[in-house]
């Protein structure tokens, strides 16, 4: 028996979160585990790893919490996924950690109209946006400030769940409809429809070397790290989505190169930390999504967590950390992260590309995947693909069938072999549905 005092509690450690303990253990640390809710969507379950964890605990109240683990010392509490973000700014409240941030702050994380209410009270840029359970609310907005094309979505939810793009009054109908009638990748209700301005993305213009495609967005992703409201971007990804029908869907992404890119790491660092500072995110990670705007970033959305299914070996490989190293470096010794922040930055080791597999074919999957193919393509570090279940048509993050990260000390080769890969992709699908 091995008694360890001073544990690590881990709020729905789902998703990306499954890889929060392996790390915690790696430096000797125990961990408990804590589900915010019961019920959770079986996408997320799959991934929970009860193996890692000393206790797994379903949060009834605080006082049955506190019960149970009354023989320990909470040093530190993390979010696995989004939907423990508010409860794990709680319970670190609760547990009185050394550094932890404002759980009144918390909502301002998950509500996207609080959030961007936050940033504009804040004098940051934000986007125009308004929420409400009522369509001839939303519909009088929008005619109010004569705003089309606009951006309907849950209040609360991920990646790109049930968002629309609507060009006229009759998709906006469609798409509130939709919303209203359905549950978040979460398992939330969407009581009120989160409304935002379109924005007409492009690029910065330092890095847009052709015009933009109207049926493609470029959005940026900025990774972060932080202690006593001192921020650190361990890495920016630029992301390319494409259109199917009316919902955004990744195509594939670029990791930035903090020299070779250092424009864009100033102007979007300098950006984002304003973001944070507004949100009241002064420890732990940051997920943003953003985009350009008349050579402006402007903030999609936060989220006080990490992003969600990547494979971290390869940022590791490319950049020579990823973002859940660096929190943990932050949380068990945070001098020696705020020394590695004061670094000057490096060139990549390597480039690296995700590419996110888009699925046009449907049905029961009958056979394992035949992936000899993509592993012949110069530059593929990891294939993650679903190989059971039912194979959906692609129209969100959530329903894409998995991601192929490549690695090449040359981005032009990358580029040639997500070509190849795009050729081979429907053959995949249509062998794994006879």
């Amino acid at each position: 028996m091995i008694y360890k005092k001073n544990i690590v509690l881990i709020v729905d450690a789902y998703s990306i979160g499954s890889l929060i303990a392996p790390a915690f253990i790696s430096r000797g640390y125990e961990c408990v585990h804590v589900r915010s809710t019961a019920e959770v969507n079986g996408f997320y379950q799959a991934w929970l790893r009860t193996g890692d964890f000393i206790h797994d605990l379903l949060y009834r109240s605080d006082a049955e919490l506190q019960q149970a683990l009354s023989e320990y010392n909470v040093q530190f509490v993390l979010a696995g996924c989004e939907f423990g973000v508010e409860m794990a700014a709680h319970l670190a409240a609760l547990f009185n950690v050394e550094r932890h941030n404002n759980p009144a702050h918390a909502v301002r994380w998950r509500d996207k109209y609080q959030m961007h209410e936050a940033l504009s009270q804040a004098g940051v840029r934000s986007i125009k946006h308004f929420k409400s359970d009522s369509l001839p609310s939303i519909l009088e907005w929008v005619k109010e400030h004569n705003m089309l094309p606009v951006v309907l979505k849950p209040v609360k939810s991920a990646g790109s769940d049930n968002i629309h793009i609507c060009t006229q009054v009759s998709e906006i109908e469609h798409a509130f409809e939709v919303i209203k009638s359905s549950r978040n990748i979460f398992l939330e209700s969407n009581e009120t429809i989160l409304v935002q301005q379109y924005l007409d993305n492009s690029d910065f213009k330092s890095e847009l070397l052709l015009s933009k495609s109207k049926d493609v967005d470029i959005e940026y992703c900025v990774n972060t790290v932080s202690v006593d409201g001192l921020h650190y971007v361990s890495e920016i990804i630029r992301v390319y989505r494409t259109r199917i029908g009316a919902s955004p869907v990744h195509d594939y992404n670029q990791l930035m190169c903090p020299v070779d890119n250092a424009d864009v790491y100033n102007r979007l660092s300098s950006y984002i930390f304003c973001v944070l500072d507004a949100l009241g995110i002064r420890h732990g990670v940051g997920h943003s999504e953003l985009m350009i705007v008349d050579d402006q970033p402007v903030l999609l959305e936060t989220a006080a967590r990490m992003p969600g299914g990547i494979d971290l070996s390869a940022y590791t490989r490319a950049l020579g950390h990823n973002q859940l190293s660096l929190w943990i470096d932050s949380l068990v010794n945070p001098q020696a992260f705020l020394d590695y922040r004061q670094r000057p930055r490096k060139k990549l080791y390597f480039h690296s590309s995700c590419v996110f597999l888009i699925a046009r074919q449907a049905g029961p999957i009958k056979r394992t995947p035949d992936i000899t193919a993509w592993k012949a393509i110069p530059g593929v570090h990891s294939i993650k693909i679903q190989d059971e279940g039912v194979l959906k048509p692609t129209i969100s993050l959530e329903n894409s069938p998995g991601h192929v990260f490549i690695l090449d000390s040359n981005r032009a080769n990358i580029q040639n072999s997500i070509e190849l890969l795009r050729e081979h992709e429907p053959s995949v699908y249509r062998e794994m549905l006879i």
